[in-house]
């Protein structure tokens, strides 16, 4: 990609229109100081940026550069407008224009597609302009003159985007997106601490209204006696007064239980401890004992009777079997004067006087038992009442015994209830005391809910609650702001972290890249010789994050500081050729000089000359604009031209009225082969 011609009409310094078309090979415009040279490189970066960027200000004056873009002289352009037209090795046009009234009729999109290839640059339409149009007055601020950070991103720009490009710059966005989250954050928890402030301080000014009111104030202290433990905000300590109020009317309703089970309790023990009822314990004590012993006389009575009658009834069995034995014995009679029972010797008298004797004391053993039998009878008739006397007293003991267990169960329970609900023992015998206590507890607490019900009542007491609330709400909201920003910090930290990490790694890459530069910037220095004694020059890159850009000569000597204004300029031409021969993200081959030999001295100009033609010879198109009309001469001499890649030589001037014109317009036709043989034989 090559430049075709420019166009211009209406713009700078050119009032009518002119058209500059450009030698494949090169081009050499000359003309004296003001004519116009600068206007057509300035023609070119327009037509592909859009601006001019040779002008460090932008306004002054109250006028901006854009006020002078156009023709300001006298008379009037038929147009205003830049075109520029560029053609590949194919002869395929592309071309740019933009008008004044309407813009440019090509996107930007559009401009950088035809203009650059691959991993371009960031603002790559900037950067093409800048590295492909070194004008004179920018020959030593882009080079020496640059600081070495500015000079590091000069070069980087030059080479085009590097491996990793894209992940720097999402990392970028990223930092962005993490610092914005963070900043976001920090405005919100300090907007929620402003808010916090305003609240305490309104808080504080309706305390001290608060506490200036009488009524208010003794409400207060009641309710911090009912609850001395409670938070200072107002809000909470309503609401620990109102639950004190609760406590207390349970506490109340429990004391009162417990009177009228004392009062029972001590009405139960009156009764049974009364003298009446301690004598009809005592005279059922001793009529129990009295019962006792009768019954127990009545059942020994009794006792002996069953013995008696028991001892007959043997006795009685006994006479039944003897006076068989008799009657067996008189039947059978004796048997040869022996007694049939004993088989003793007896006469018939002692015989018979024997079953007399049997006979009578038959009589005597069964006589008992009828008696026995009356004694038992009369014996149980007469222990029947004293059992039913000894029931009765036992009934009445049982009675007084079951009184007393119902009191110690009552006492009990009365201890138990006491216990349960955590009431003062001291009342357990002391009914009175106790009533005493309750009504004490009920004046506090009618004094608790009066008081509850002044602040409830009172307005301030409304808005220090709904600040307390607020406040409440702010600090839940301060601390939940407070976890995001530490988290969003912590974000904005490792996001910076990883850019950094890339940083690093497209330093790396950047060091690489740059080693192309550098026997480019030795071989063009040593050609140029800005220095008769320093030779070489040096370039050195330092830093991880921010890179430097340093340029020595000689013993590690700034060249910005020890070389003269043409040296300076020699040494800047060598680094911006070597800036805009590594390139390689774009296709345009052209190479544009303003003057590049201000201030230079013919020795390094003729230097300059050959390293140009050098650079023809590669295949790059030079232009190159110069005030000599002889150097110009010598760039169309040296400069080569060939059937294929011709070249142009254009004269500029002013014409009427100002405006600047084409004077002459000359193409450079090849050498002839040979021609220095024929003159050499002639």
């Amino acid at each position: 990609m090559r430049l075709d011609f420019i166009e211009v009409c209406g713009f700078r310094g050119f009032r009518d229109l002119v058209r500059i078309n450009f030698g494949r090979g090169f081009t050499v415009i000359t003309g004296r100081n003001g004519v116009g040279k600068s206007t057509l490189c300035d023609a070119v970066e327009f037509a592909i940026t859009g601006s001019i960027d040779k002008y460090s200000v932008e306004k002054a004056a109250k006028e901006s550069l854009s006020d002078y873009l156009w023709w300001r002289g006298e008379g009037v352009p038929k147009a205003h407008y830049v075109t520029a037209s560029f053609v590949d090795d194919s002869g395929n046009p592309f071309t740019i224009t933009r008008t004044r009234e309407g813009g440019p009729d090509r996107s930007p999109e559009e401009i950088h597609a035809a203009l650059c290839r691959g991993p371009a640059p960031d603002d790559a339409l900037r950067q093409l302009t800048r590295t492909s149009i070194i004008r004179d007055e920018w020959i030593a601020a882009l080079s020496l003159d640059l600081t070495e950070t500015e000079r590091f991103d000069l070069v980087r720009s030059a080479l085009g985007a590097l491996e990793g490009s894209e992940a720097g710059s999402r990392a970028k966005e990223v930092v962005t997106a993490a610092e914005a989250a963070h900043t976001k954050d920090e405005a919100a928890y300090e907007a929620a601490r402003s808010r916090l402030a305003d609240r305490l301080t309104q808080q504080s000014e309706t305390q001290a209204a608060l506490s200036r009111s009488g009524d208010v104030s003794g409400a207060l202290q009641v309710i911090a006696a009912a609850a001395p433990d409670a938070p200072t905000e107002l809000t909470a300590r309503l609401a620990a007064g109102r639950s004190a109020l609760a406590n207390g009317r349970a506490r109340l309703g429990r004391m009162g239980e417990a009177l009228q089970l004392g009062r029972e309790v001590a009405a139960a023990q009156a009764l049974y401890n009364a003298p009446e009822a301690v004598a009809n314990r005592d005279a059922a004590s001793a009529a129990h004992e009295a019962a006792q012993r009768e019954h127990e006389a009545a059942q020994r009575a009794l006792s002996e009777a069953e013995q008696r009658l028991s001892q007959e009834e043997e006795m009685d069995a006994m006479a039944a079997s003897l006076s068989l034995l008799v009657e067996h014995g008189e039947r059978l009679g004796l048997h040869d004067d022996h007694c049939p029972l004993c088989a003793a010797n007896r006469t018939s008298e002692e015989f018979a006087a024997g079953l007399a004797a049997a006979r009578r004391r038959i009589t005597s053993l069964a006589s008992g038992v009828q008696a026995a039998r009356d004694a038992l009878a009369t014996a149980k008739q007469n222990a029947r009442q004293p059992s039913l006397t000894l029931q009765t007293a036992i009934a009445a003991v049982q009675a007084h015994a079951d009184d007393l267990r119902r009191l110690r169960d009552l006492e009990a329970a009365h201890v138990d209830f006491y216990d349960q609900w955590g009431l003062d023992h001291r009342f357990i015998q002391d009914p009175d005391g106790l009533e005493q206590a309750i009504s004490l507890e009920r004046d506090r607490l009618i004094d608790l809910e009066r008081a509850l019900l002044v602040l409830e009542a009172s307005q301030a007491v409304s808005r220090m609650s709904s600040i307390e609330s607020n406040i409440s709400a702010l600090r839940a909201e301060i601390e939940k702001l407070a976890q995001a920003v530490s988290q969003s910090q912590n974000a904005v930290t490792a996001a910076r972290e990883i850019e950094r990490s890339v940083k690093r790694v497209s330093a790396e890459i950047i060091d690489e890249r740059l080693a192309q530069i550098s026997p480019l910037l030795n071989e063009l220095y040593q050609r140029l010789r800005p220095h008769a004694d320093w030779r070489t020059i040096d370039y050195s890159i330092r830093g991880d994050v921010r890179r430097f850009l340093s340029l020595k000569v000689g013993d590690g000597l700034n060249p910005q500081f020890v070389f003269s204004s043409g040296q300076r300029r020699a040494a800047g031409l060598a680094f911006l050729l070597s800036v805009h021969l590594a390139r390689a993200w774009t296709p345009l081959r052209s190479l544009l000089l303003d003057d590049p030999v201000q201030h230079i001295d013919d020795f390094r100009a003729l230097h300059l000359v050959e390293v140009l033609a050098a650079l023809r010879l590669d295949g790059r198109q030079i232009i190159c604009a110069v005030e000599d009309p002889a150097l110009a001469d010598l760039l169309c001499r040296r400069l080569v031209s060939t059937s294929t890649e011709r070249g142009r030589r254009l004269d500029i001037d002013l014409g009427l009225l100002g405006a600047t014109s084409v004077v002459t317009d000359q193409e450079i036709n090849p050498m002839p082969v040979g021609v220095l043989r024929g003159v050499a034989t002639a």
